[in-house]
């Protein structure tokens, strides 16, 4: 209701286009999207131009929709795995999707669609979150919210199957590779260990606190990195939130019965209480159902005739129709106005406002300045205009002064940090060879030593929140033995191993070959996607113009 075919913006539905994909890709003779000016071809792929809405729909919305029903197979396969808007992420599973496509009709591969309904049942986002099974109604709700992202069932179910196809794809393309199976037996048996340590820590901090850069040293700095440190891009915008008013729910006032009452009466009076409360809400839900179309409708009108002044008639049309208008100071991503901190009104998607917003554009059409009318929560909506942008730039010295001090003391102290850990190495490697214990040398070096153990990989150990490091630093080390400094975030840690030795388990066996099965698909997941790479690298990718 609220979707339209307006001006290089917005999610635009074009039912059509992606149906000829199959067909078109490495065609001579296909020009879709060219008829129609105001949905300009924006990529050539092998000959064949895409408009925008083609790349919109096939690139970002869809590559959005797998993230969110973590496709992860998909992702990987087309190399588009990026958190948050990245325009090449989009291009790349838009193209990569077309030579999938090509590819399940070169090998023959169709998942049916009893293959897609499984798939459908194992997806997070349509369980029950008490139960953990399919829930026919959460999957309701992300169908009932793709429009917001211009797509429909088919196009999510076609997702489902292209993340199957990936799977089949990969046994067939890689399916000379295996793993080696005494190396899963290995690692499941070094998984199987348990170990006694002792370690010691230096604190960053200690070298950190020393280095105080000149303002000479920094300003020698910040030239040779100026272009790392920019200013954020700020905007200003007006903008029109509105949203339904829905008629007061009645009140209720509790049944008043006479103190000598009867089970049987105070149990037909709560059940025709209950019974009007049911009528009043179902009620109440039509009322509401009747103010949402209402106001969807009057939405749908004010974009039409924004539409028609071609944006010049923002503020009067939100006048007329009694509607707030509003303009914000200049304001950065990080700094977003409360009254657009909200997130979109989207179980599948429910993106921060303020992207759709940081994605306008001045120039161009002036159209390309608002969004479309985004759902938000409690049944209203919101556009927004951009007015005025003041684009990133590189920050002035003393404008970057502090970060540059930050980065400097941060490179400096983790030099420090190293060259300390390998000169501390080496002095506890040489008096462990000459028969010292680890505590005594440790404590000569101005350590603290802490003994751990034994210990398995999935244990907890009091004062360590990272055993997992723990136990795989000194999992390959012989006993008697230091391991390599492990340097982190807040220091270096020195790991000593006394003793490791491997727990009995009759399931061994079978776990080690479960590992190199996972190991096997792992290989040919990883040929599939250098095959479908090398296919990516041969395509003729032409940008048209800018999306």
């Amino acid at each position: 209701m609220i979707e339209h075919l307006r001006k290089y913006t917005g999610l635009i539905i074009i039912v059509v286009a992606l149906l000829f994909v199959g067909l078109a890709f490495f065609g001579d003779n296909a020009n879709l999207g060219q008829s129609n000016r105001n949905d300009p071809p924006v990529i050539s792929v092998d000959g064949t131009t895409y408009t925008y809405s083609d790349l919109q729909k096939g690139g970002s919305s869809a590559r959005r929709l797998t993230m969110s029903l973590f496709l992860m197979e998909l992702l990987q396969a087309t190399d588009a795995f990026s958190m948050g808007d990245d325009a090449q992420a989009d291009q790349r599973f838009f193209v990569n999707r077309l030579i999938l496509k090509q590819a399940r009709d070169e090998f023959g591969v169709h998942p049916s669609d009893e293959e897609v309904a499984d798939s459908r049942a194992s997806i997070r986002i349509f369980s029950n979150p008490t139960t953990g099974g399919f829930d026919q109604e959460s999957y309701n709700n992300v169908v009932k919210n793709l429009g917001s992202l211009g797509m429909t069932e088919q196009d999510m179910l076609e997702l489902l199957r292209d993340n199957l196809a990936v799977r089949k794809l990969s046994a067939i393309i890689g399916g000379g590779l295996a793993a080696d199976p005494k190396l899963a037996t290995e690692q499941t048996a070094s998984n199987d260990q348990q170990v006694s340590i002792q370690l010691a820590r230096v604190p960053l901090s200690k070298f950190q606190e020393s280095i105080k850069p000149t303002d000479e040293e920094l300003k020698a700095a910040w030239e040779t990195t100026k272009d790392k440190y920019q200013t954020e891009r700020r905007v200003k915008v007006s903008h029109v939130i509105v949203k339904p008013k829905y008629p007061e729910p009645a009140k209720e006032d509790a049944p008043k019965l006479p103190d000598a009452v009867t089970e049987e009466a105070k149990k037909a009076a709560e059940k025709e209480a209950a019974d009007k409360k049911a009528k009043e809400e179902a009620e109440l839900a039509v009322e509401k159902r009747k103010v949402d179309t209402a106001l969807a409708d009057l939405v749908d009108i004010f974009i039409d005739d924004l539409d028609k002044s071609e944006g010049n008639d923002f503020e009067k049309l939100a006048t007329d129709n009694g509607w707030p208008f509003a303009t914000t100071e200049m304001f950065a991503r990080t700094a977003v106005p409360p009254e657009l901190s909200m997130n979109l009104r989207s179980s599948s998607n429910p993106r921060p406002v303020a992207d759709l917003i940081f994605n306008l554009k001045l120039g161009g059409e002036p159209m390309t300045r608002f969004t479309d009318a985004l759902l938000i929560p409690d049944g209203g909506y919101l556009i927004a205009r951009l007015d005025e942008e003041e684009p990133v730039r590189e920050k002035t010295f003393e404008e970057a002064k502090e970060e540059v001090r930050t980065d400097f003391i941060a490179k400096a102290s983790g030099e420090a940090l190293k060259k300390d850990a390998d000169e501390k190495a080496a002095k506890i490697r040489e008096g462990l060879a000459a028969g010292k214990s680890f505590t005594d040398i440790a404590k000569e070096l101005g350590l603290e030593p802490k003994a751990h153990g034994p210990f398995k990989a999935t244990d907890k150990l009091e004062g360590e929140a990272d055993v997992t490091t723990l136990f795989q630093t000194a999992s390959l080390v012989d006993p008697g033995s230091l391991a390599d400094p492990v340097l982190r975030p807040d220091g270096s840690l020195f790991v000593f191993v006394e003793k490791r030795e491997l727990v009995e388990d009759p399931a061994r066996a079978a776990r080690a070959q479960a590992a190199a099965e996972n190991m096997s698909r792992s290989l040919q997941r990883d040929a599939f996607s250098a095959w479908i790479k090398d296919k990516f690298d041969s395509t003729r990718i032409e940008q048209l113009s800018a999306p």
